[in-house]
C-alpha cells in the first residue's frame, strides 16, 4: 500500500477498526498481549462492537487466545468474546445437522451438491465450526437438476407448500439462486445453479467448477467439494463484484484463511485472467494481504494486475467495507437501491423502482408461493409494492433526502462499482 495513504486510512477507519485489524494479523505472539494491555477501555468497546457487527468476534477470540492476550482484556470484553464463540459453535452444530438432512434428500435423488461459503469454510478451511458464523445455508446444484432439487427439498419442508419449481426453472437465465425458508425451523436455504447473476461483471465457469470438484465430507454429509482455487476465486468475486465491497470483514478473513491452504496459485491467476476476474479478484487479494497479512504470492498479484491498482481506490474499498456493516440492513441486502443513490438521475431511479415492482410472474410466484399461471397472480403486484414500501421507504428517504452520510456512501459505492467494472 502507498506509504502516504495508510495514516489517512487509519484515521478514516478509527482506532477500533485499526486495533481489530492488528489483532487479526497472523502470529501476534507476545506483541498481541502488549497491544491488548495498552488498548484503552473505550477502544476495546469499539473494537468489540465492530467485531460483532462484522461476524469476526470468534476469530478475534482465537487470535487473542493464541497470542496469550486474553488475560489483558477488560473482563466484559473477554466474556462477550467467549460467549459469542460458544454460541456460534452451537448454532453451527444445528445448521450442519440440518445440512445433513438436505444432502441426504438430494443424494436419494442422485442430485449432485456442492456446499458454498460458510458451510464449506467453517468445517474444511477454518477447521473449527465455532469460528465462522453463517446466516443462510448456501448450496450449488447443476442447472439441469434445479426442478428436481426443489421438489426434493419441498418434501423436507423447504419453500412454500405450493409447488413453484416451474417458476424457478423459468428464471434460470435471469437469476443465480432461489431462497427457500424452512416452514418450521426458520432456517433459510439458498439453492444456486450458478454463482453470479447477469450483470454482475463476470461469468463463472460452472463446467470447470463441477469438473474440478472432488468428493468429500462436510460434517456427516458426503458431498462434492469445490476446489480451493475456485473457492478462493468465488469468495473474492462475491466480495468485489456481487457486493462492490459493501459486505463485512468476514469476507477478507475468509480469503486470508483460504490462502493458508495448499493453493495452486498458477490456476488462480489463469482462471482469473480467462474469466475476466482480474481487477475485482486482485483488489480483494490485495486488501487481504495488506490488512490481514494474507500470504498471497507477489507473482499472482502481478499477473492479476494488483500492482497497478490505484491506492486511493483500494483505501476507498476498505473504508466502504467497514462503513457498510453499519448501514440499515435493507440497504446491505439491496445494493441496487444504494447504487441508484450514487448520483443517478431521477429517470434512472424511477426505472429501477419499476424494475423492482414489476418483476416477472415467475418471480412473483417464487416470492409469494402462488402458481405463476394462477389468475390471481396479477394481484400480487400490489402486494409487492406494499412490501417494498414497508421495507425500503424509510431507508430510501434517508438515502435521498435526510442523511448526507448515506448519500456519501452511495456515491462511493457507485465509484467503486465503476472501478471494478473497468471504468
Amino acid at each position: 500500500m502507498d506509504a502516504g495513504s495508510k495514516p489517512n486510512l487509519d484515521e478514516r477507519l478509527g482506532p477500533g477498526a485499526s486495533a481489530l485489524l492488528g489483532f487479526l494479523q497472523p502470529n501476534g505472539g507476545p506483541a498481541a498481549a502488549a497491544r491488548a494491555r495498552d488498548l484503552p477501555s473505550q477502544t476495546w468497546d469499539e473494537t468489540l462492537e465492530i467485531a460483532l457487527r462484522h461476524g469476526v468476534a470468534p476469530l478475534l477470540h482465537r487470535a487473542l487466545k493464541s497470542g496469550g492476550a486474553l488475560a489483558e482484556l477488560p473482563e466484559r470484553v473477554r466474556t462477550r468474546l467467549e460467549e459469542e464463540r460458544r454460541t456460534n459453535g452451537l448454532l453451527n452444530m444445528r445448521k450442519y445437522g440440518e445440512f445433513r438432512r438436505i444432502a441426504q434428500a438430494l443424494h436419494e435423488q442422485n442430485i449432485p451438491l456442492i456446499a458454498l461459503k460458510g458451510l464449506h469454510l467453517a468445517d474444511l478451511v477454518y477447521r473449527d465450526i465455532s469460528l465462522r458464523p453463517m446466516s443462510d445455508l448456501d448450496v450449488l446444484v447443476p442447472r439441469s437438476e434445479v426442478e428436481r432439487a426443489l421438489a426434493s427439498l419441498q418434501s423436507i419442508e423447504y419453500g412454500f407448500a405450493e409447488d413453484v419449481s416451474g417458476a424457478a426453472c423459468a428464471m434460470l437465465a435471469t437469476k443465480c439462486n432461489i431462497g427457500l425458508a424452512h416452514r418450521r425451523l426458520g432456517l433459510c436455504l439458498e439453492i444456486h445453479w450458478t454463482l453470479a447473476e447477469p450483470g454482475d461483471g463476470y461469468i463463472p465457469p460452472m463446467d470447470e467448477i463441477w469438473r474440478s470438484a472432488t468428493f468429500g465430507h462436510l460434517g456427516d454429509a458426503g458431498v462434492q467439494l469445490m476446489s480451493p482455487e475456485f473457492m478462493l476465486l468465488h469468495v473474492c468475486a462475491h466480495l468485489a463484484y456481487n457486493h462492490v465491497f459493501g459486505f463485512d470483514l468476514r469476507a477478507l478473513c475468509d480469503i486470508a484463511e483460504i490462502a493458508r491452504a495448499r493453493i495452486d496459485w498458477v490456476v488462480v491467476a489463469d482462471q482469473g485472467r480467462r474469466h475476466g476476474w482480474t481487477r475485482g479478484v486482485a483488489a480483494a487479494l490485495r486488501l487481504a494481504r495488506d490488512h490481514l497479512g494474507a500470504d498471497i504470492p507477489a507473482e499472482t498479484l502481478a499477473v492479476l494486475g494488483a500492482d497497478a491498482l490505484a491506492p486511493d481506490l483500494l483505501d476507498d474499498a476498505m473504508e466502504h467495507l467497514f462503513a457498510f456493516s453499519g448501514m440499515p440492513g435493507e440497504l446491505v441486502t439491496a445494493p441496487n437501491l444504494l447504487a441508484v443513490g450514487g448520483g443517478a438521475t431521477l429517470r434512472a431511479r424511477l426505472a429501477m423502482l419499476c424494475k423492482r415492482i414489476f418483476v416477472s410472474r415467475a418471480e412473483l410466484s417464487l416470492l409469494y408461493g402462488v402458481p405463476a399461471h394462477a389468475p390471481r397472480i396479477a394481484l400480487y403486484y400490489a402486494v409487492r409494492l406494499r412490501d417494498l414500501l414497508r421495507k425500503y421507504a424509510a431507508s430510501a428517504w434517508a438515502l435521498h433526502v435526510s442523511d448526507p452520510r448515506l448519500e456519501a456512501v452511495a456515491a462511493r459505492h457507485a465509484r467503486l462499482a465503476r472501478w471494478i467494472a473497468g471504468g
